[in-house]
């Protein structure tokens, strides 16, 4: 019989009835295609055969014996149903190694762009020289305002010494009311006398006084600096730093240096800078 003409079978495993070689994991797209391939083979193989055993089935019919050859039709669904399988397992493959493939292109075109600059944002000569231009113009406006302020600082800075110096000169001559120079001054007479040997013309009144000028931080007072003293602005002396000030104090006094809290910090009210 046919059964008993069969050769034995290597070791495998057996899958929907056909012993195949043990495989170890998914398969490869090479290994597949190679087991697709073969079992086109067994296929067509299985195909010859079938169409034999029909026609041994048919020559045998009348002896009733069709046990034989129904084994053969069996085995070659079996191996079809297989090759259905792997060839989905193929199709299954081939998809993710062109996903995979598709992901990398497209990873590297990704990458590729990134690299490019548009072209509205390439380096164009004429654009960075404006670019440049544009940047010097305002560096430039910035140093001339920057050395304007400076001057100006400069400028007043000497105005005050010079009051100063004024103030400091007429140290020892006697308070008098009402008096601004040159023998004699009381506080806002001094303090205006000062000014104007610098060029700066103030009011004589100790309140007009202090609206005369910027208004500046006891902590940022200069030399030649306006210190008014009292709520109502009664009294002003010329600061000369470190806390001190050239004044005419109060009748029976001459003009002398002194401490700017000569009373008492309390009674400072505004520090006045006329230039």
């Amino acid at each position: 019989m046919a059964s008993s003409r069969r050769k034995p079978r290597s070791a495998g495993s057996r899958i929907a009835g056909i012993w195949t070689p043990a495989d170890e994991g998914e398969p490869r797209l090479g290994e597949v295609d190679k087991k697709v391939d073969d079992l086109y083979r067994r296929a067509d193989s299985a195909t010859e055969r079938e169409d034999g055993a029909r026609r041994a089935w048919k020559i045998n019919s009348v002896r009733k014996k069709p046990s034989s050859f129904t084994a053969i039709p069996h085995d070659h669904y079996d191996q079809a149903q297989l090759m259905s399988r792997l060839a989905a397992r193929r199709k299954d493959a081939v998809a993710a190694h062109l996903t995979e493939r598709s992901t990398t292109t497209g990873k590297r075109q990704e990458a590729a762009l990134s690299l490019q600059a548009p072209a509205g944002t390439r380096s164009d000569p004429r654009t960075a020289k404006a670019t440049v231009q544009k940047k010097l113009s305002t560096a430039r406006a910035l140093l001339s305002q920057s050395a304007a302020r400076q001057h100006r600082q400069e400028a007043a800075a000497a105005l005050a010494r010079q009051a100063l110096t004024f103030a400091r000169a007429q140290i020892g001559k006697p308070y008098v009311v009402g008096a601004a120079g040159p023998g004699s001054y009381d506080c806002s007479g001094l303090a205006q006398a000062a000014w104007k040997a610098a060029g700066v013309t103030l009011p004589r009144a100790t309140t007009a006084q202090a609206n005369a000028g910027t208004t500046v931080p006891l902590a940022d007072a200069q030399p030649g600096d306006l210190v008014f003293f009292h709520d109502d602005i009664s009294h002003v002396g010329v600061y000369v730093g470190d806390g001190m000030m050239i004044h005419a104090p109060k009748p029976g006094t001459c003009v002398r240096e002194e401490s700017i809290h000569y009373g008492d910090t309390s009674i400072i009210h505004s520090v006045v800078r006329p230039a």
